[in-house]
């Protein structure tokens, strides 16, 4: 049942979200195509700037384990987001007047500057990652202090569905800021205008929305969910890699690494390759395979919102993991049905449930990964978990394209043959994650976490 206290808390804890989706808007949108098409960097290189960030997802770890370290009565989560907030703010606005020189190093034709430059924004966008990393742990965590078991599914929902607002107000903005510079045929200078103006305006939002989402929510707690009972020594004064190791010989966390990656991957392996598919198979225009995205984010929006409020509450995380890896089977079969018949309206019915589908899978999946923490590691536990998703999600992207060629050569250069043997190995993917959920195990997984650190904090005192 939907509750004034889920839809008041989701709304402000979202806009951290908000803001990331925003983020993610200009960064991989709208600097990634600058770099790209404006400035004349290669398209290799505009990825390494824009995607280095990716890599600081192993820091979501000590992040966690910071935050845990910190005392009962004082705010453990805050600080961080805070402290991201205001990093991010500043590090966009940096990103963005670093790019504008590099634009101005490489029309001068200055091969140093501009080396320069580029290196620089390397830099930006680690530092951008890590403290992506450093607030998205936090608030994580700061979602399973505010929440029960009960209530979390449909925060969840309401904080994703605030990511995907975040997209939309970014692609709004963009067109606010950039006026006319977002015209066809509008000058290399006018776009580098709009760019600069930018600076004006999303480093003091993004900065907002952080401090407001969590103004007084963790004061406001009255649970005790994070503290750890009187009678067990807080296990999170052990350092990262000495959990880390008492993780590795817990089995229930290696089956939930696994599901988690797998699903994670066979979510986003066809990330990159829809549009492609849309214009190589279907013979659509940029435009129309751009207008893909919305099926998809309609599909992705539902998905989370019917299970978080209804799918999750009724049939439980495992059931409904299974249920959306079900309807990724069919939305994947659907896409590869359309193209013998050229049927654009089973096209967009398939990419509309696939996004269904990944709504059910992530929130299930989401729900899950804040179940298997223990009190007194739920910073710890779920920056392990968060990096496990974070790499998977990057490796499937990666992946997408990587496999996609590889069909291609196997099948003598036929698109669609390529594009089946893609489909098909993702539904297999997804078979697989939803057979191996049936070996998890909460409880078993918290009850050992609890005996395997107090034994090892009883042969540490002894």
């Amino acid at each position: 049942m939907f509750l004034p206290r889920q839809l008041k808390l989701g709304l402000q804890l979202g806009l951290f979200q908000l803001a990331l989706g925003l983020l993610s808007v200009l960064i991989l949108g709208l600097l990634n195509r600058l770099l790209i098409q404006d400035i004349q960097v290669p398209a290799a290189l505009a990825a390494l700037a824009v995607g280095a960030q990716q890599l600081m997802g192993f820091t979501r770890v000590w992040f966690g384990h910071r935050s845990d370290r910190r005392p009962a009565d004082r705010l453990r989560r805050t600080p961080f987001i805070l402290a991201s907030s205001v990093a991010i703010a500043v590090l966009f606005g940096l990103a963005v007047q670093v790019v504008l020189l590099l634009a101005g190093a490489m029309q001068a034709q200055l091969m140093l500057d501009s080396a320069a430059w580029f290196l620089a924004l390397i830099g930006i966008s680690v530092a951008i990652g890590t403290a992506i990393a450093a607030g998205g742990t936090a608030f994580s965590a700061l979602v399973a202090d505010r929440t029960t078991d009960q209530e979390r599914p449909q925060v969840l929902s309401v904080v994703w569905a605030m990511r995907l607002l975040g997209v939309l107000l970014g692609t709004v903005l963009v067109n606010q800021v950039f006026g006319s510079a977002c015209d066809a045929g509008a000058g290399r200078a006018a776009v580098l205008a709009g760019l600069d103006r930018l600076t004006l305006v999303v480093p003091l939002l993004l900065l907002g929305l952080g401090i407001a989402s969590v103004l007084g929510v963790e004061q406001r707690s009255s649970k005790a969910s994070s503290v750890v009972p009187n009678t067990v020594v807080p296990p999170q004064r052990l350092a990262p890699l000495q959990l880390l190791r008492l993780m590795g010989n817990i089995p229930q966390a290696g089956r939930f690494m696994a599901v988690l990656c797998l699903f994670t991957f066979s979510m986003f392996l066809n990330d990159a390759v829809l549009e492609p598919y849309g214009a190589a198979v279907f013979g659509m225009s940029v435009c129309a395979t751009t207008a893909l995205n919305a099926s998809l984010a309609l599909g992705f929006f539902v998905g989370m919102v019917l299970s978080g409020f209804q799918l999750i509450h009724r049939i439980g995380n495992i059931r409904a993991s299974q249920c959306g890896a079900g309807l990724a089977v069919v939305s994947l079969a659907l896409l590869l049905l359309a193209a013998p018949i050229q049927s654009l309206g089973l096209l967009k019915l398939g990419v509309t449930l696939f996004g269904l589908s990944l709504g059910v899978c992530m929130n299930a999946c989401l729900t899950l990964m804040f179940n298997f923490v223990q009190p007194g590691q739920t910073g710890f536990l779920l920056g392990v978990w968060g990096a496990g998703y974070a790499y998977s999600c990057g490796l499937a992207t990666i992946s997408g394209g990587g496999l996609l060629t590889l069909f291609q050569w196997l099948n003598g250069g036929d698109p669609f043959g390529a594009y089946v043997g893609l489909f098909a190995f993702q539904i297999f993917l997804f078979l697989i994650a939803a057979a191996m959920t049936q070996r998890l195990d909460v409880t078993a997984f918290r009850d050992r976490v609890q005996s395997s650190f107090g034994e090892r904090m009883q042969a540490a005192v002894d």
